[in-house]
């Protein structure tokens, strides 16, 4: 019997009803348990089978699938250095599970980005708020039905310049000209630089002439 059948068979023993699935993808063994399970077993792979590691707890949306969500958690066993999947299943109209906070505190912040990117909640999070996305934020941005669109900045800063020479307005990015790039380096304009025109109220100094060496001679 495989390392693989071996684990499924303590945990099945253990826990009957837990496992929907099991398998051996590319990145080894995958348990598939309900959410309902999710944190017993978790508790039993980090006490009993020494799976203390946390390595990742990442979402995936499987649109058109069914169910259409799943949570990863990626365990790691230092001693034997040895690896485990644990899959979590949720359907499109209730994407929610048990938070594992209490089993591995690094949960806390792989949890928050689930939720943040996916709209995936974890129940009994201590602070189950966005990470990355601004709090006002509408929507969640790696579901596959969001909508993928820019969002509208104007800058307004000192005009551009290319050596001694202002980019005119047929060389600027509106007019299809040079990137809209705002960079600098050491406190030279690069030549790269673009902005549209300055804003109302900000002072445009003239471009500096490089001092020529006196002569000595």
């Amino acid at each position: 019997m495989s390392r693989v059948e071996e684990l499924s068979a303590r945990v099945r023993e253990r826990f009957p009803e837990a496992l929907a699935d099991v398998r051996v993808d590319l990145d080894g063994p995958v348990l598939v348990v309900g959410r309902e399970h999710v944190v017993a077993v978790c508790t039993y792979l980090r006490d009993q089978e020494d799976y203390r590691l946390l390595s990742d707890l990442c979402g995936v949306d499987g649109l058109g699938a069914e169910p259409r969500f799943e949570v990863n958690l990626n365990l790691t066993c230092l001693d034997p250095h040895e690896r485990v999947r644990v899959k979590v299943q949720l359907d499109a109209d209730d994407p929610s599970m048990p938070s594992l906070t209490d089993v591995w505190r690094t949960a806390n912040f792989h949890e928050r980005e689930v939720y943040d990117f996916f709209g995936i909640t974890f129940d009994g999070h201590p602070n189950l708020t966005r990470l990355f996305m601004p709090d006002e934020w509408i929507g969640h941005p790696l579901r596959k039905d969001y909508s993928v669109g820019g969002v509208p900045v104007e800058y307004k800063i000192e005009p551009a310049y290319v050596g001694d020479r202002v980019v005119s307005e047929q060389g600027r990015p509106a007019a299809g000209g040079v990137p809209g790039r705002l960079m600098s380096d050491r406190g030279t304009r690069s030549p790269w630089t673009w902005s549209g025109q300055p804003a109302s109220g900000v002072r445009v100094d003239p471009p500096r002439r490089k001092q020529e060496p006196e002569d000595r001679a």
